[in-house]
C-alpha cells in the first residue's frame, strides 16, 4: 500500500466500518466453534472492536470539528458514505469477503483462527497506513494504541494454535 488518496476523514470512516465488520465477523464465528476458550476469545474481540470503533467515531468528531466537513462529505453526503463504506467491506473483515466465507467452511478452529489472524493482519496494515498519514501528535497516538490492540488479537488469537 501506498499513500492513501482520502482525507483524514474518509480513512477514519473507512476504519469504522472495518471495525463494525470485525465485531460482526467474531460475533457470527462464535457459532462456528464448540471450545469455550475460543467462544470467550471471540466474544471479547467483537467487544474490542465496538472499542476501536468509538475511538475512531471520536476522532472523525474531532477532526470535523477542527477542519470542518470534509469536502466530499458535503459535496455527496450519503453517497460519499455508501462508497466507502463499499471499499471497506471490499478489503477486510466483510461477511461477502472469500476470507469469511471460507472461515464458516473451515474444517477445523486451527483454521478458523488462522482466517481470523490473516484478517487481523490486513487491519493492522490498514491501520498503519492511517498513521503514517495522521498529522496530529494525539491521532498518531491514538492510532498507535488501537495498531498495539490489534496485534494483541494477533498474539491472543496464535496462542490457541
Amino acid at each position: 500500500m501506498t499513500n492513501i488518496p482520502f482525507s483524514a476523514e474518509e480513512t477514519l470512516k473507512i476504519a469504522i466500518e472495518i471495525e463494525e465488520n470485525g465485531k460482526e465477523f467474531y460475533e457470527g464465528m462464535v457459532a462456528e466453534v464448540e471450545e469455550t476458550e475460543i467462544v470467550d476469545l471471540f466474544k471479547d474481540l467483537a467487544v474490542q472492536e465496538v472499542n476501536h470503533k468509538n475511538t475512531f467515531r471520536e476522532m472523525l468528531g474531532e477532526a470535523e470539528l477542527e477542519r470542518g466537513k470534509d469536502i466530499n462529505s458535503l459535496l455527496y453526503g450519503k453517497l460519499e458514505d455508501s462508497y466507502l463504506e463499499a471499499l471497506a467491506d471490499s478489503k477486510i473483515f466483510n461477511p461477502a469477503n472469500e476470507n469469511i466465507r471460507a472461515a464458516k467452511q473451515v474444517d477445523s478452529s486451527d483454521e478458523l483462527i488462522t482466517v481470523a489472524i490473516s484478517l487481523e493482519k490486513d487491519t493492522i496494515l490498514y491501520y498503519y497506513e492511517i498513521l503514517e498519514n495522521a498529522k496530529s501528535t494525539d491521532d498518531q497516538e491514538l492510532m498507535k494504541q488501537v495498531i498495539e490492540e490489534e496485534k494483541t488479537h494477533v498474539k491472543r488469537l496464535a496462542q490457541l494454535l
